[in-house]
């Protein structure tokens, strides 16, 4: 009886996989239940594993902010999404899906929680990381797909950049 009490209401199911985070966090967007999902399936992620794994974790904690009500909930969610998503970035500055995870936060956030100042650097960097596998055998086929989708639609990338974007 204990075991069954703590299965349904004590312990998380386990971690996805990489598909698995990346179909939650785009469903997640929008579906507060999904959210909800996502967020619990993460927040054992720890500090000291995968930096990307970190990364979804810190995606969970803002999709939080979007779906509560309650400001003070919010904005404990949103500093402890920016603090884990830093933390991983710090780990590896230069994974592009971290870069994207930030690009993509910043740029959706109000200026007034002032989480802007790596738009223009992540932006960069995700192009540089774009042009380097045109053609070539990618790691990642669905990620890079994924930004490159992103940054076509981005307000922040000006006509020229996204010309150069759909070429590739």
């Amino acid at each position: 009886m204990a075991l069954l009490f703590l299965m349904v209401f004590g312990i998380p199911g386990p971690t996805p996989d990489l598909s698995s985070c990346r179909k939650l966090l785009d469903h997640a967007v929008e579906d507060k239940k999904t959210a909800l999902k996502f967020y619990e399936q993460l927040k054992t992620a720890k500090k000291e594993g995968d930096p990307v794994l970190l990364g979804f974790r810190a995606m969970s904690e803002f999709l939080m902010c979007k779906h509560l009500i309650n400001p003070f909930s919010r904005l404990a969610h949103f500093h402890k999404g920016k603090e884990l998503l830093e933390t991983a970035i710090q780990e590896n500055n230069t994974h592009p899906e971290l870069l994207f995870f930030r690009l993509s936060t910043q740029s959706n956030l109000p200026a007034v929680l002032k989480y802007n100042g790596n738009i223009e650097a992540d932006k960069k960097a995700l192009i540089a990381f774009l042009v380097n596998y045109n053609g070539k055998v990618q790691p990642d086929p669905v990620l890079y797909q994924r930004i490159k989708t992103y940054l076509l639609l981005n307000k922040y990338c000006s006509s020229a950049e996204k010309a150069r974007i759909k070429a590739l």
